[in-house]
C-alpha cells in the first residue's frame, strides 16, 4: 500500500506560491512577503499546494564563498543562497581592480533581489543555461523595488540608502552586463540621480555611506562621465565632485607609489566635457589657451611610452603593500585614461581629424600600452574605455586586428554583453568611417544603454 502523505503546509498565499516558498499562514500577513517587501492576499486569495513530494536541491558549495563576507541582515532562500555565491565569486569581483572590493551590505531584500538578477543574467552569458530564470529575478526585483519607491518621501535615509544601492546595481547591470539597447540603463540613471536628491546630492553621501556604496558611486560616476564623453553631453556632476570620491573606496585599484590617481584623470575629463557643453550652446567660445590647460593637466604624468617613469623608482619609503596590484599595472591605467582624454580634447573639442599626428600620437601609445598586458592582468577589465576610444581610431589593419582580438579576450574573461556590443561598433566604425569623421559619426555604432568603463 502506498504511504499516505502527510500536508506540512494547509495552503499559501499567492505571493508566496509565485516565489516557490511556503507561506507561514500568518495573518492578516504572512512573514514571508512582509521580508520581500511585497503584498500578501492570504486572506483573500488562498492556494493549495501540490501532493507530489518536493525534490530536494542540495546546497550548492562555491570555492572562495563564506556566508560572512556579505553583511547579511535579511532572510535567504536556497536559489538567492546560491545567486548570492555566484554574484560574490564570480561577478563582484570584474566591477573592480581592486584586490577585495567591499562586499554589499545586504541590509534590505531588495539589494538581494538586485545581486540574484546580476547572477542569473551573467550565469546564462556564462554557461549560455538558465535564460528562463532572467526574467522572473529581475520582476521580483522590479516589484520589491516599486514597492519601496512608493513611499520614497516617507522613508528614512537608511532605507532610501538601501533603494540607491539597489538601482545601482540594476543601473551597472543593464549597461554593462546585459548591455543592450533594449536596456533600461537611462531609466535607472533617472532614478539613481532622484534618490541622491532626495539625499541631499552625492557630496552629503560619500564619507558617511558603507564601503560598498562608496565603490558603487564611484562607479556610478565614472560611467555617467564616460558616457558624456561619447555622446558630447554634460555630466551629471561637477569636476570637484571626484576629489571627494577619490577621498574613500573607488572601484579602480590606486597606485600602490602613490604617484597619482584616476580620479585626477576623471576631473580633467569631467571640465573638458562639460567645457564642450558651454562651446555646443554658445555660452563660451573655443579657446587656444584653455587647450593648453588642459594638455598641460593630463600631460604632466605621461612618459613617451617607455612606461614607468625613472623617477619615480628610487622612491623606498614607497612600498607596495600586500594585495595590491603591480606598480607598472596601476600606473598604465592611469596613462591610457589620460592619453584617451587626450584624444577627446583634440578631436572633439579642437575638432580635428582622425589622422591628425597629435590624435595619432596619443592613439598609438594607448594601444601599444594595451596590446603588451598579460591576459591574466588584473587592469584588463577596467580599460575598456580607453581601448573602445583609441581603438576606434586605429588607422591601420594590422592595428585594428589585435585590438578585436584584445576585445575578444576581454569578453571571453567577463561575459558581458557589453563588451561584446563594444567589438560589434568598433568593426562598424573601420567599415563605415573614412578620415574625415567626426567624433560623434564615430561614436554612432553603440546605443547610449550601453555603459564603457
Amino acid at each position: 500500500m502506498a504511504r499516505q502523505r502527510v500536508r506540512v503546509v494547509k495552503g499559501s498565499c499567492w505571493p508566496c506560491k509565485k516565489r516557490r516558498v511556503k507561506c507561514d499562514l500568518e495573518k492578516p500577513g504572512c512573514q514571508r512577503c512582509s521580508q520581500a517587501g511585497t503584498p500578501c492576499n492570504y486572506n483573500t486569495h488562498l492556494i493549495r499546494w501540490s501532493n507530489r513530494p518536493s525534490v530536494s536541491v542540495e546546497p550548492v558549495k562555491v570555492e572562495g564563498y563564506q556566508k560572512h563576507d556579505f553583511q547579511i541582515t535579511t532572510c535567504l532562500f536556497d536559489r538567492e543562497q546560491r545567486a548570492l555565491a555566484y554574484f560574490h565569486v564570480r561577478v563582484w569581483p570584474l566591477l573592480s581592480t581592486a584586490p577585495d572590493p567591499p562586499a554589499p551590505f545586504l541590509e534590505n531584500r531588495v539589494i538581494l533581489l538586485a545581486t540574484c538578477v546580476f547572477a542569473a543574467t551573467h550565469r546564462y552569458l556564462q554557461e549560455g543555461q538558465g535564460k528562463e530564470l532572467i526574467t522572473p529575478a529581475r520582476s521580483d526585483c522590479i516589484v520589491a523595488l516599486r514597492l519601496q519607491v512608493q513611499d520614497c518621501s516617507k522613508q528614512g535615509r537608511k532605507t532610501l540608502l538601501s533603494l540607491l544601492l539597489a538601482v545601482l546595481l540594476l543601473y551597472i547591470h543593464d549597461g554593462l552586463v546585459e548591455g543592450s539597447a533594449e536596456s533600461a540603463t537611462a531609466t535607472h540613471h533617472a532614478g539613481a540621480m532622484a534618490i541622491l536628491k532626495q539625499l541631499g546630492g552625492i557630496t552629503s553621501i560619500l564619507g558617511t555611506c558603507h564601503d560598498s556604496m562608496s565603490m558603487m558611486l564611484s562607479e556610478f560616476a565614472s560611467a555617467d562621465l564616460t558616457t558624456a564623453l561619447l555622446q558630447q553631453s554634460t555630466p551629471a556632476f561637477a569636476a570637484e565632485t571626484w576629489d571627494m570620491i577619490d577621498l574613500g573606496p573607488v572601484w579602480w585599484a590606486r597606485d600602490p607609489l602613490k604617484r597619482c590617481s584616476l580620479a585626477a584623470v576623471f576631473r580633467e575629463m569631467s571640465s573638458m566635457a562639460t567645457y564642450l557643453s558651454t562651446i555646443q550652446l554658445g555660452i563660451d567660445e573655443l579657446s587656444t589657451d584653455r587647450v593648453r590647460e588642459f594638455e598641460a593637466s593630463l600631460g604632466l604624468i605621461i612618459d613617451d611610452a617607455d612606461g614607468i617613469n625613472p623617477l619615480f623608482l628610487d622612491l623606498g619609503s614607497l612600498q607596495p603593500s600586500h594585495g595590491d596590484i603591480p606598480p607598472e599595472e596601476a600606473f598604465l591605467m592611469i596613462q591610457v585614461f589620460q592619453q584617451s582624454a587626450l584624444v577627446f580634447l583634440y578631436r572633439a573639442i579642437c575638432g580635428m581629424a582622425p589622422n591628425h599626428p597629435l590624435v595619432q600620437q596619443h592613439v598609438e601609445a594607448c594601444l601599444d600600452s594595451l596590446e603588451n598586458l598579460g591576459h591574466n592582468s588584473s587592469i584588463l577589465h577596467c580599460i575598456i574605455f580607453p581601448l573602445y576610444v583609441c581603438g576606434a581610431h586605429a588607422m591601420e589593419p594590422k592595428r585594428q586586428l589585435a585590438v578585436a582580438r584584445l576585445v575578444e579576450v576581454i569578453y571571453d574573461s567577463m561575459r558581458f554583453a557589453s563588451v561584446r556590443a563594444i567589438g560589434n561598433a568598433l568593426r562598424d566604425v573601420w567599415r563605415y568611417e573614412n578620415e574625415d569623421s567626426t567624433w560623434s559619426e564615430m561614436f554612432q555604432y553603440l546605443s547610449p544603454s550601453v555603459i564603457v568603463l
